[in-house]
């Protein structure tokens, strides 16, 4: 995350409050692993709070390689898996649950790829102009290609997914992306961590779309 210790920490409270408000907006099980995304993310920027205090603060630099690694596994080995799974538990559309399943396990398959590289090869954690810089020390070839599929499996599932709205969450994410490899290069999985965090909020939203929409369904079934 960029900008500070108390950004990171500040971010993971936020996203606590939103992960308890969307755990208490779930109406049926199926809702449980999307609706868990912010506190998800919560853990993570906590963990990256970690990371800025074993960077800026000598007490805390024996924390360093553990608290990135469970960083980098969030960001990297985590999400990619995680949300293609989250969607295509929501979905009832049978093709596009299909084409929501493939992408579940190119995800499996990506993830233990990276979980793999991050296990075996070097990486570090460097403070660089208020940023935190992941080095990856990954082979070439799998460099080239790890953020165009890690763009698709954590962004395309929002706009294939038939669920009413879930464009607020696939929108403002695609965007975020976007604005991090473009103006923030060197920090990217930092950068767009920090604004997947924040943006993850929208999750909340679509939550409560979610049972809202579920309730009137259920009005209209029962005649209440």
């Amino acid at each position: 995350m960029c900008f500070s210790t108390v950004a990171s920490f500040g971010a993971g409270v936020i996203l606590s409050g939103a992960g308890i408000l969307a755990a208490r907006k779930v109406t049926e099980p199926k809702q449980r692993m999307f609706a868990a995304i912010p506190a998800v993310f919560a853990i993570q920027q906590f963990t990256e709070g970690f990371v800025w205090l074993s960077l800026t603060q000598e007490s805390f630099s024996t924390w360093l390689r553990p608290a990135a690694f469970v960083f980098l596994f969030f960001a990297e080995v985590l999400w990619p898996l995680w949300m293609p799974m989250a969607v295509l538990r929501l979905e009832n559309n049978p093709q596009r649950k299909k084409i929501l399943l493939f992408l579940a396990g190119l995800g499996l398959v990506f993830a233990l790829h990276t979980l793999y590289y991050l296990l075996t090869n070097a990486f570090e954690a460097q403070l660089m102009d208020h940023h935190i810089k992941y080095k990856l020390h990954f082979p070439v070839p799998f460099i080239l290609f790890t953020w165009s599929i890690y763009g698709i499996l954590t962004i395309l599932p929002t706009f294939i997914s038939t669920v009413p709205k879930m464009w607020i969450v696939g929108l403002p994410m695609m965007a975020s992306f976007f604005i991090a490899e473009i103006l923030y290069p060197n920090y990217v999985i930092s950068v767009w961590c920090y604004f997947a965090a924040i943006i993850s909020i929208f999750v909340v939203i679509q939550q409560m779309e979610m049972s809202k929409t579920l309730l009137l369904q259920r009005k209209s079934t029962t005649g209440i």
